[in-house]
């Protein structure tokens, strides 16, 4: 399969992975077996998912790494929450860059043969007690020559070359690390034993804390996962230290974070080290998360702290957020204190403002008007079974006592697929297909007016190529993808994204033919849409009939990498970069429509969908 195929199903192919759990279930599901035909059958199952996972256990056959017989600091750092000083947040500052650069540069850190994070806690003692920074840039001196850099370029290995040449010529993006050469900063040595790491493009990865699919996407599964006791400062630092390196050489979109990057780190160090209790740690961490502006970068504490923030119930209605305000779009069955258009002012004595306020802190938003995607389930919870809500109605201010959930509420949309009622148009809502659909569905509007695909739903498959098939006339790029170089960390260069007919020929052999469609193609976006429904709108737009209708979307297209920190925390990050066909940036600003259109407070309360009356009446 080729690299464009794989990179078109890269979020369906992770899911389904193995298998195993459907297979499982079809076993179960065939009353015909015994229950001990049933029973080993699951031990066989067991045993076929140990054999195909357990190439990603360096274990196997008895062999470990290197780095994983160091286990030093396998409970803890040992080195305890302290307020900092100036020198030292500028020698821990020093420091973080310094452990990140080697760490992926470093022939024998990349090999697995040293286990980097021991490495950081016997050195954090010695730069904490570092007088000056020029007694720190002697410590860190100290410590590096112990880690020779043996490794050269080989010039015997096609594959490194390679590298070089695709970045050369498709180079999109590389990470500016001219500070490697700032003596001023680092000292003469230091700089120098930098420098020596900066052509060895290697490209052997496996082992690497940094290492790559089969697909050439990112991965982070090599990262140990430790436990963070109250106090201990070394593994909050180090949950820091990881994270922030893996954005600054592993993000497509480090270049438009919401703060410079570097005032990032310095801004983070003393709040980090400061955090008492897991908690703290925690909240300091999504402070860090939040500067990305990256939509997809989200944390998940084992406690569910940030989840959870407002307690674990929900009121029975979904929102939109329309003029800065939370406007109640649809409520639960048999809801009777809640109404569509009611605009929500207060929770539980808390108004929708400090919710919003408090909670940008925590949570990474491309815009500070995109929040939903984000915060929405916050904007909703509660504790008690009870809540007790004010709602501005109209011009009138209500305090009704609501019933809430155990579980968000989840939008049901009113509008089934297929042809509208009482108009010669089609409708697809992509979240609610499954395999098979959407040919039987074009079929069905063979002689319609027009189509209306509405992306501002989150397609459960994927839908591009195969709708594709029928609308786009002849093969279009749409966009373009920023993909890591794996022999040049901070480095990413373009692989172009085509759609239109005959695609799922070239890529998955597929020999089917598709009906040409000609009619018109309406796309509907709002500051809902994001990842895959954009993918989609970049694709799908190029119809030569198609308009986009609605308002601007997200901005956090790409794929989702998952990253694990100390104290199991998950975050998660964007990992390949999505341009337009000019080479334009999508993520933080969004596709803009053709066409804007929004939702209002009065069509709500109406029981009008805005967007979809523009769409009818552009068809039409």
């Amino acid at each position: 399969m080729c690299l464009f195929w794989k990179l078109c199903y890269y979020k369906f192919i992770i899911d389904r992975k193995y298998n195993v759990k459907e297979k499982l279930q079809e076993v179960l599901s065939v009353k015909k077996y015994t229950k001990s035909y049933i029973v080993w059958t699951i031990l066989l199952l067991v045993v076929i998912t140990y054999f195909m996972f357990a190439r990603d256990f360096h274990s196997l056959n008895g062999k470990l790494l290197e780095r994983d017989k160091d286990t030093e600091f396998e409970k803890g750092s040992g080195i305890r929450t302290k307020k900092l000083s100036d020198v030292q947040i500028q020698s821990l500052y020093k420091l973080c860059k310094v452990w990140g650069y080697t760490k992926y540069h470093h022939p024998d850190v990349i090999s697995g043969k040293l286990n980097w994070d021991a490495e950081l806690f016997r050195v954090m003692p010695d730069i904490l007690r570092a007088a000056n920074q020029d007694g720190a840039d002697c410590v860190l001196m100290d410590w590096l020559e112990t880690f020779p850099v043996e490794g050269e370029q080989d010039e015997g290995k096609e594959e490194d070359i390679d590298w070089e040449k695709i970045q050369e010529e498709s180079g999109k993006q590389l990470l500016d690390t001219t500070w490697i050469s700032d003596s001023a900063f680092l000292g003469e040595e230091l700089s120098e034993y930098l420098c020596s790491m900066a052509d060895l493009h290697i490209s052997d990865r496996e082992n690497a804390y940094a290492s790559f699919e089969e697909i050439g996407t990112v991965s982070f599964e090599n990262e140990k996962m430790y436990d963070a006791s109250d106090g201990d400062m070394g593994m909050y630092l180090l949950g820091l230290f990881r994270f922030w390196n893996m954005y600054e050489y592993y993000s497509p979109n480090i270049e438009i974070t919401t703060e410079e990057w570097d005032s990032v780190l310095l801004d983070a160090l003393p709040k980090v080290a400061d955090s008492g209790d897991y908690r703290s740690y925690v909240t300091a961490i999504a402070q860090v998360v939040s500067k990305t502006g990256d939509a997809h970068s989200m944390l998940v504490d084992r406690k569910r702290l940030l989840y959870y923030y407002y307690g674990q119930r929900f009121l029975p209605c979904d929102i939109k957020i329309i003029g800065g305000e939370a406007v109640v779009t649809q409520v639960k069955k048999n809801e009777k204190e809640l109404m569509p258009g009611d605009i929500l002012l207060e929770i539980d004595g808390m108004t929708l403002e400090e919710r919003i306020e408090e909670q940008r802190n925590y949570h990474a938003l491309s815009e500070a008007d995109k929040m939903l995607n984000q915060m929405k389930h916050l904007l909703l919870e509660t504790e008690k079974r009870k809540a007790k809500v004010r709602i501005l109605r109209g011009e009138e201010i209500k305090t009704v006592q609501v019933k809430t959930l155990k579980n968000q509420y989840s939008y049901k949309n009113p509008i089934e697929n297929g042809i509208l009622q009482s108009e010669n148009i089609g409708y697809i809502d992509p979240s609610a297909l499954e395999k098979g659909n959407i040919e039987k569905l074009m079929k069905d509007f063979c002689d319609t007016e027009g189509i209306i695909i509405d992306l501002r739903h989150y397609p459960s498959t994927v839908i591009t190529y195969l709708l594709g098939e029928y609308i786009i006339p002849k093969q279009e790029v749409f966009a373009c993808i920023g993909m890591p170089n794996k022999a040049m960390p901070g480095a990413f260069y373009e692989q172009e994204m085509v759609v239109g007919k005959g695609v799922l020929k070239e890529i998955q052999n597929d020999s089917r033919t598709f009906d040409s469609y000609e009619g018109k193609v309406i796309i509907l976006m709002d500051e809902e849409s994001q990842s895959q429904s954009e993918f989609a709108i970049m694709a799908l737009r190029q119809a030569p009939n198609a308009i986009v209708v609605g308002s601007p979307s997200v901005g956090a297209d790409g794929n989702v990498v998952k990253v694990s920190l100390p104290g199991e925390v998950i975050f998660s990050m964007t990992g390949l970069g999505v341009y337009t066909p000019e080479g334009e940036q999508t993520q933080r600003c969004g596709l803009k429509p053709d066409i804007e259109c929004w939702q209002t407070v009065e069509g709500i309360k109406a029981g009008k969908d805005e967007l979809l009356e523009e769409a009818i009446k552009l068809i039409k």
